[in-house]
């Protein structure tokens, strides 16, 4: 299986490549690559702020978006690849936020300004703890709720139609979701650089998600 990266630079890909390396052969695609190489999994890495004007918003602030538009139109390039040719995608923190827009939904530029609890979800050094309840298919296989690692000022507003919500945090924030019919499932949190059982359990589900085997790696 090729499994694709994005990342804003090859060295912030890192923990993303040690996580998905079981999966198959991992290559890392950057806004500054200039061809689109094939893969049979997309995996759409954390990172800066989605540009608004892709889920039809202007700038509200200003001072608090890091923006790298190059980016966002590159990963919303291979999303638009993946979903033509039904290639399944996996998104992780900006990852889950590109994702949502590329599908229609709109995201919160901040949420702490938007009236949610910006401390949950984000510190000023290192990833913060915190408390997730599960949803459907998460909730079969993980149980009731578990701990993850998250570091984002951004979640997603409004859900593509037809998206299942997976995960919510202690405010109501969306936490993961998917879109069995685009193959596309996304986390808010962090499970490359969080070495838990649920790390390793979202992996297996994954692999599942995904129809991965063996002999496909």
């Amino acid at each position: 299986m090729r499994v694709l990266i994005t990342a804003s630079r090859p060295g912030k890909a890192k923990n993303y490549v040690r996580y998905l390396e079981g999966l198959g052969e991992v290559e890392v695609i950057t806004p500054s690559d200039a061809k689109l190489p094939p893969f049979d999994l997309l995996v759409l890495s954390g990172g800066e702020d989605v540009h608004p004007k892709f889920y039809g918003e202007d700038i509200r602030y200003p001072d608090l978006l890091d923006i790298y538009e190059a980016r966002d139109r590159m990963e919303l390039t291979l999303i638009g690849r993946a979903l033509r040719d039904g290639k399944p995608i996996f998104g992780i923190c900006r990852g889950l936020q590109i994702l949502a827009v590329a599908l229609g939904g709109t995201l919160y530029q901040d949420i702490g300004m938007e009236g949610f609890r910006a401390e949950i979800h984000r510190a000023e050094e290192g990833d913060v703890l915190h408390g997730v309840r599960f949803l459907g298919d998460f909730a079969d296989v993980f149980g009731e709720g578990g701990t993850v690692n998250s570091k984002h000022h951004q979640a997603v507003k409004t859900l593509p139609d037809g998206a299942k919500i997976l995960a919510v945090a202690e405010d109501g924030l969306v936490e993961a979701f998917h879109l069995k019919s685009a193959k596309a499932l996304a986390v808010q949190w962090h499970p490359e650089r969080h070495g838990s059982p649920l790390s390793e359990a979202l992996l297996d589900y994954l692999r599942g998600f995904i129809g991965w085997h063996p002999a496909s790696s």
